[in-house]
């Protein structure tokens, strides 16, 4: 079988040991704290980043150190993969879709398809397995990568935050429009569509219920079924209003395909803790 390599950024939420499964090496986002520089899941865990958030403390996030991803892409050329794969955020969240570009220029890969999520996390997911997949297969890599598309035309997050305190604090909303909607107990739904340039505001509503059908609504809107599509739910201390929509879902479409993982910090460290994340995209 052709030896290949994925880079992914560590807002693909995989553990070490996940990556090392499936060809993944993960190159950390930046988080910064106090004015100091950590390596995302490296220098400062989900636990770490959780602790803070319990604090309102104010956490920033940048790309993934350059000269590490450099040396990474040195260390991948030195292997002689058949074909290496890097794997971005979406490039309108973070720069580290330029910077790995910049690497690969730098370092000379010529075996090298550099692709934009235009999300994160479950669609990074669902692209690693198909691109294992088709490797096994001996499609041609140009192949691989057109056959992606499909699933990157197709997917949605929603972001559904218990508060808007940490939004406030990460200066993404005015303190008096957070403040206001916090004493008006206003819940926010904010959305990305996939490729989009920013996360928007879907939605308000004075219950979680109503939040619940906002995202429903939209998912038959867009004629996702579970005969067709997957969801990941992403969360941060989110649990138990995960497994409610989960149930609400059911009542309302059926049983998907369904898997949930933790919220990465590029995400966490804006809409705080207690967030649940739903994106949907096609199932191939």
């Amino acid at each position: 079988m052709r030896k290949i390599k994925i880079f992914c950024d560590s807002s693909v939420a995989l553990t070490q040991e996940e990556a090392d499964l499936i060809n993944v090496t993960i190159l950390p986002l930046t988080l910064i704290h106090n004015n100091k520089e950590y390596a995302d899941q490296f220098e400062m865990t989900v636990d770490d980043v959780n602790q803070l958030l319990a604090k309102k403390e104010i956490i920033k996030t940048s790309q993934p150190n350059l000269g590490l991803i450099i040396s990474e892409f040195e260390k991948a050329k030195e292997e002689h993969y058949d074909h290496i794969f890097g794997i971005t955020i979406a490039e309108t969240l973070s720069g580290t879709h330029s910077a790995f570009n910049q690497a690969a220029v730098e370092v000379g890969l010529d075996n090298f398809t550099l692709i934009n999520s235009g999300s994160i996390s479950g669609i990074v997911h669902e692209m690693i397995r198909l691109i294992n997949s088709m490797n096994e297969e001996g499609m041609a890599y140009d192949l691989i990568r057109e056959n992606l598309n499909p699933l990157l035309d197709n997917s949605e997050i929603f972001v559904y935050p218990q508060t808007l305190d940490q939004l406030k604090v990460s200066g993404r909303i005015s303190k008096s429009a957070g403040t206001l909607a916090s004493l008006l107990k206003i819940k926010p739904l904010l959305h990305f569509a996939n490729m989009g340039q920013t996360i928007d505001k879907f939605g308000t509503a004075r219950t979680e219920v109503k939040i619940f059908d906002m995202i429903v609504k939209n998912l038959i809107e867009n004629n996702v079924h579970p005969d067709t599509h997957i969801i990941y739910y992403l969360e941060s201390s989110a649990l138990e209003i995960i497994e409610r929509f989960d149930l609400y879902l059911k009542e309302n479409l059926g049983t998907f395909e369904t898997k949930t993982l933790q919220l990465p910090a590029v995400i966490a460290t804006h809409a705080g803790l207690g967030t649940m994340v739903v994106q949907w995209m096609l199932k191939i």
